[in-house]
């Protein structure tokens, strides 16, 4: 079994969009919704400018697992996208990511990270939380909870 944590490159655009919207499909059929998919078509551009990046990890030639830094504001970044397929979950692919993905942000300069989720997406949330972010904030949108958790340098 080959593993690699790396950067996003172009011939990985339909195998990240592939498991994205297989999850959001799978796990989060009401909650599609809250989250806008348009930016899995053009992942290299939208997570592309200065100080933004877009994380993968490959297994056996599969993107198992996911990751994006938005700019957000000069102190701020936004992580998005992260998702790991269901079968590779528990094995250190999201704790993988997210330490890459803060890294990434501690070294551009970034002082605080914030993370979107619903009350459904307990792994990820769980996963921030134990990578020392905190709850921010919550709102109820259109039936769905949506947590706004940061992390401080």
């Amino acid at each position: 079994m080959s593993q690699m944590l790396r950067r996003f490159n172009k011939e990985d655009a339909k195998g990240v969009k592939d498991l994205i919207l297989s999850i959001l499909t799978q796990e989060y059929p009401f909650d599609k919704s809250a989250y806008s998919d348009s930016d899995l078509e053009r992942i290299d551009e939208v997570y592309g400018g200065e100080n933004e990046s877009f994380f993968v990890v490959e297994e056996d030639g599969e993107i198992v697992g996911t990751v994006g830094v938005k700019w957000e504001t000069e102190s701020d970044a936004l992580l998005r996208r992260l998702f790991v397929d269901l079968k590779h979950r528990r094995h250190g692919h999201g704790t993988k990511l997210i330490k890459m993905a803060i890294d990434f942000c501690r070294s551009s300069g970034y002082r605080r990270i914030f993370f979107r989720c619903t009350d459904r997406m307990a792994d990820a949330m769980r996963l921030c939380v134990k990578n020392g972010f905190k709850e921010a904030e919550a709102l109820n949108v259109s039936g769905f909870k949506i947590h706004k958790l940061m992390l401080e340098f």
